[in-house]
């Protein structure tokens, strides 16, 4: 069973976009503006706006596959309070711990892309860059045998960076992530690689 920490929006298009139909729009339009796909088109022989339909919506998949809640999980599993708290409910695992996460945030590079292929063969690639930096504030976890096992409370906010080929082409800051008031996360989320 894997440990779900769900946020709304729970993705990286969302964020960005708030429709995920306006992600695709706007990438295919980005990726068309900036003429990433110049080099690629005279390969491939598809018109020049359908190709960057295609890559748009490749794009805006890449961005709703990056989940914030996953996010969140992993960049706290590297939260030194926590992985001290998970060590010491390993030597009495029925025993829980609770840690506050004051202020902090967990930042997040991703570098997807698409691989335009023709006839299975590999015509060149177009890089994303995603950048999110969430900031959260007053989250209780709870700790028990070396697992993230609760999330109470907190606030986040967030901001996310989207560039194509290293050109940013969108980005929204201070963005309101709603975090869910109790989480419980079930058989919990490992801290340690040993849990």
């Amino acid at each position: 069973m894997t440990a779900a920490f769900t946020t709304h929006p729970s993705t990286a298009d969302l964020l960005l976009y708030a429709d995920p139909h306006r992600a695709a729009e706007e990438l295919s339009r980005a990726v068309d503006n900036r003429q990433v796909l110049d080099e690629i088109r005279q390969r491939v022989r598809m018109p020049s706006a359908e190709l960057a339909h295609k890559a748009g919506e490749a794009g805006a998949e890449l961005l709703r596959g990056i989940d914030l809640g996953s996010v969140l999980l992993t960049g706290w599993a590297k939260y030194r309070d926590l992985r001290a708290a998970a060590h010491r409910s390993l030597d009495d695992p029925g025993k829980g711990q609770v840690v506050p996460l004051a202020e902090h945030e967990v930042v997040s590079h991703h570098e997807p892309y698409i691989e335009v292929q023709v006839n299975g063969q590999p015509m060149g690639r177009v890089t994303f860059g995603v950048d999110l930096i969430l900031r959260v504030t007053m989250v209780q976890a709870g700790v028990r045998a070396g697992r993230l096992m609760l999330l109470t409370g907190g606030d986040c906010t967030a901001s996310i960076a989207c560039a194509i080929q290293g050109v940013e082409v969108a980005r929204k800051d201070c963005a309101l992530v709603t975090l869910p008031i109790n989480c419980d996360l079930g058989e919990g989320y490992p801290l340690l690689k040993a849990s």
